[in-house]
């Protein structure tokens, strides 16, 4: 889950660590800039009637595809298990429902300011709030990948400190071995 931390006992992790941060400092960042471009856009092209309602339904698409990618930070958002959830179902569902009814209804052209779009406008929303998936898809594959291997090193049973390499023992004295002092 987003922003999931473990925590072990006496320890506390921080909900929002700073790849966390980072990351959604970038999705907000590629949400502003898809929003922003598509508004600038639409009003050069159509006015901005539909400029804002295609901003608005814009910056939703990336909400929505957002929530849907954010369900498991290592899963794919294509597997099965995505749509499992039955309230996570319902819930994205109705937000896209009432996402179409916003640029359908006259109650909402009225409250929202909101008016039609055409097929294609919604496929140019559409294909740039796809931007969230493409870029949290890859995020997710480069998690999923196994970490580069360590290079080995002796431990001392029990701990986590280092064996002494042998060339590198001293003796203190006729009978005792000690560890050399790094």
């Amino acid at each position: 889950m987003l922003g999931s931390a473990v925590c072990r006992v006496g320890t506390q992790a921080p909900i929002l660590t700073r790849g966390l941060i980072a990351w959604l400092a970038f999705v907000g960042l590629l949400m502003a800039i898809g929003t922003l471009s598509v508004i600038t856009w639409a009003d050069h092209a159509h006015g901005l009637a539909i400029a804002r309602t295609m901003g608005m339904v814009t910056f939703e698409l990336f909400n929505l595809f957002f929530s849907i990618e954010s369900k498991d930070e290592r899963d794919s958002a294509f597997s099965l298990s995505t749509f499992s959830d039955k309230t996570f179902l319902i819930t994205t569902s109705v937000s896209l429902v009432l996402l179409v009814l916003s640029t359908v209804l006259g109650i909402f052209h009225t409250v929202m300011k909101t008016t039609r779009l055409d097929v294609r406008q919604w496929l140019i929303c559409t294909a740039v709030a796809l931007a969230i998936v493409a870029a949290a898809e890859i995020r997710k594959a480069l998690r999923r990948r196994p970490p580069p291997p360590r290079p080995w090193r002796p431990r001392w049973p029990g701990t986590s400190m280092s064996m002494t390499p042998p060339r590198e023992r001293t003796r203190s004295g006729p009978s005792t071995g000690t560890r050399a002092r790094r």
